[in-house]
C-alpha cells in the first residue's frame, strides 16, 4: 500500500478512501474493520465541499465588489467631468490635479479592493474640505454623499468576501490538512488490522487499497539500455 503525497489532491483521497471502505464493507469476513477509517472519510469528504462552497462564496463576493466598483467608475468620472468644466478644461490645474494627481485613470483604473477604494476616500475628504470655496459648493452638494456611498459599498462588500477568503485559508491551510494527516494514520491502521487478519494473504491485504503513485515502467524495455 502507498501512501498520498504532499501535493496530492483531496479528490485523490476520496476516491481512494471510497473504494477501500467499500471493498471492506463488501466482504463479509472484514464488514465493519472500515469502521474508524470511514468515519474520517466522512470528515474529508465534508471538508472538501465546505472547501468547494467557500470558493464558490468567494466568487460571488467578488462578484458584487466589480459590481460596485463600476458604480464607483462611474460617479468618479462624472465628478472628474464637473470638476474639469470648473477648471475650463486645464488639467494642470491645482483644482484639479488636488483630486487626480496622476488622472482619471489612475483611480477609475487601480485595484479595486485595495486601492482604489482608498483614493475614493481622499476625493471625498478633500471635496468636504474644499465645499466653501468657489465654485465647489455646487460638486459637494451632487457628488460627496454619491462618491461616499459608493465606496462604501465597496468596502463593505470588500469585507465581506475577506472574511470568507480567511475562512476558506484556514480550512485549507490547517483543517483539511489535519483531517489529511488523520486520514492516512486511519488507513496505515487498517491496513495493519488487515495483515493481522491475513497474514499469508498479502495480495488479498493490498486489494482493498487502491494506489495513489502509477507504477513506474520498468527499465529494460525494447529500445531501453
Amino acid at each position: 500500500m502507498d501512501n498520498p503525497r504532499d501535493d496530492t489532491p483531496t479528490k485523490q483521497y476520496r476516491k481512494s478512501g471510497a473504494f477501500t471502505i467499500s471493498g471492506i464493507r463488501a466482504d463479509a469476513e472484514t464488514q465493519g474493520m472500515e469502521a474508524a477509517f470511514a468515519a474520517v472519510h466522512v470528515e474529508l469528504k465534508a471538508r472538501d465541499r465546505e472547501q468547494e462552497d467557500l470558493e464558490e462564496a468567494v466568487e460571488e463576493h467578488e462578484a458584487v465588489i466589480s459590481c460596485c466598483d463600476r458604480v464607483v467608475d462611474r460617479i468618479v468620472r462624472s465628478f472628474e467631468l464637473r470638476l474639469l468644466d470648473l477648471c475650463e478644461k486645464n488639467r494642470d490645474d491645482p483644482r484639479y490635479r488636488r483630486y487626480f494627481a496622476e488622472g482619471l485613470r489612475a483611480v477609475t483604473e487601480a485595484d479595486a479592493r485595495e486601492v482604489e477604494p482608498k483614493m475614493v476616500r481622499d476625493i471625498v475628504k478633500a471635496l468636504d474640505e474644499d465645499k466653501n470655496k468657489p465654485g465647489m459648493k455646487p460638486l459637494h452638494e451632487e457628488y460627496f454623499a454619491k462618491l461616499l456611498g459608493a465606496v462604501e459599498a465597496v468596502e463593505l462588500a470588500d469585507a465581506a468576501c475577506t472574511k470568507v477568503e480567511e475562512e476558506l485559508a484556514f480550512l485549507k491551510e490547517k483543517t483539511i490538512p489535519e483531517v489529511k494527516r488523520r486520514w492516512v494514520e486511519e488507513r496505515i491502521k487498517l491496513h495493519a488490522e488487515l495483515t493481522k487478519k491475513f497474514p499469508h494473504d498479502a495480495a488479498r491485504v493490498e486489494s482493498y487499497f487502491s494506489r495513489f503513485a502509477k507504477p513506474r515502467k520498468k527499465k529494460g524495455g525494447p529500445g531501453e539500455g
